[in-house]
């Protein structure tokens, strides 16, 4: 089956998921040509040459309208892989229709889909790099941290880090830009906190996830101000960061309750709740690691960039 990939077109880890979805169709069951979403309108008879079976991209909001009506002129079917649901639905749903399957990274966003009329909706998160994400190996006694948080500083995430600080009782790092307008008094009150405001690669994020024993993971709210999600859908999925995570075969605690295909991943209800979480596994390693080994096997099972052709190519074998 042959595929057309045309890259993003957003900054940041996309340029990483552009690279790892081409590598990913290296030796699967698609012969891919990846074109950039800037060359698109010079690459047309290249791609007419190609002849793909269809095109995926991810949201699609940023390649040229007058590209997509060619597509759909041409009869080239388009799939949209939905990977800011939902908190991008306005502008996902502006895309919708030009898409014959969509794609999302959550469960929440399946029946707004259904009602916009797209036929062919499927649940399609975001995979782990497993040659990134590696299985941490190390012993337990070599953590350098005894909680992490990774990401943006949504009123969730600032909360659950400043209810861990008043503990005064764990190492403690936090990584990512805007964190300092938050925490920058921080550094000075608490000897063991750790704050790094740069941005973090996935390796250097992989690092931390491997030397530190409990991974916090709190989601991002469908209320933040930033979203573009006028229809407040709730997000019912995991993100891609506890793929990622659980790949590495660390521990994390979120906030969100997870699904039943991922039910040994272990979350918290609210801030009280979550210092008797972080209480309870710190001081039962065993518990961590039993519950990190089975976010492992059911993350690492089905959810990797390896096994990601094969299941967008079951899907598009039904729906297309």
């Amino acid at each position: 089956m042959k595929l057309l990939y045309i890259s993003s077109g957003y900054g940041g880890i996309y340029h990483m998921f552009d690279q790892w979805v081409e590598e990913s169709f290296i030796d699967s069951p698609f012969s891919c040509v990846k074109i950039d979403r800037e060359s698109l309108p010079t690459n047309m008879h290249k791609i007419r040459t190609f002849s793909p079976d269809f095109v995926l991209m991810m949201i699609g909001d940023h390649v040229p309208k007058d590209v997509l009506h060619q597509f759909k002129q041409e009869k080239i079917p388009i799939v949209l892989w939905m990977t800011e649901d939902p908190f991008y639905t306005d502008v996902s749903a502006a895309c919708a229709h030009e898409a014959q399957l969509i794609l999302t990274i959550d469960e929440g966003v399946l029946p707004f889909y259904k009602q916009l009329g797209a036929d062919h909706t499927h649940y399609f998160p975001i995979p782990a790099n497993t040659r990134v994400f590696q299985k941490n190996e190390s012993p337990e006694e070599m953590c350098t941290y005894d909680i992490a948080l990774i990401g943006y500083p949504y009123s969730n995430r600032i909360k659950a880090i400043d209810t861990l600080l008043q503990q005064n009782k764990w190492r403690i790092l936090v990584a990512g830009k805007e964190w300092h307008r938050h925490l920058n008094k921080s550094r000075r009150h608490y000897r063991d906190f750790t704050l790094i405001t740069n941005w973090l690669s996935p390796q250097q994020m992989a690092d931390i996830y491997q030397q530190t024993a409990i991974v916090l993971n709190p989601h991002r709210p469908a209320q933040f101000a930033f979203n573009k999600n006028k229809a407040m859908i709730q997000n019912m999925s995991l993100n891609n960061r506890a793929f990622d995570i659980a790949a590495t075969g660390s521990f994390q605690l979120t906030d969100l309750h997870p699904p039943p295909a991922f039910s040994s991943f272990a979350f918290y209800k609210d801030e009280d709740d979550l210092i008797k979480q972080v209480e309870y596994y710190g001081s039962n390693a065993g518990e961590r690691k039993a519950a990190a080994l089975n976010n492992y096997e059911q993350a690492v099972r089905w959810n990797t960039f390896d096994t990601m052709p094969q299941r967008l190519y079951d899907i598009v074998k039904s729906a297309l």
